[in-house]
């Protein structure tokens, strides 16, 4: 469901790709979730833009943790482990390699 944003606002809105590195789903699923009504969409112009505060609801609504979905973004933001980074986290974990 698409509509259009109100040109007077404070509200952080966020592109698809956006929404997308920042860890909130995958862009065919957020395109999926605009489809479906689950996500409100905007458009501003040409683009289709996303309420911030509307991604974190829809991470609330699925049950999940708000502490567990920054460590996701976090994770998946995060550039990979090297072999030698990942040896060492073993180690200072107390893993077996």
């Amino acid at each position: 469901m698409l509509g259009h944003a109100p040109s007077t606002t404070s509200e952080k809105f966020l592109s698809l790709h956006e929404a997308v590195d920042l860890g909130y789903a995958g862009y065919s699923t957020l395109r999926k979730y605009i489809a479906e009504g689950r996500l409100p969409a905007h458009r501003l112009g040409t683009r289709i833009r996303l309420r911030q505060s509307d991604l974190d609801a829809l991470l609330t609504k699925a049950g999940v943790d708000p502490v567990d979905a920054a460590i996701e973004r976090l994770v998946t933001t995060a550039p990979p482990l090297t072999p030698e980074q990942t040896r060492r986290l073993r180690d200072l974990l107390g893993e077996p390699s």
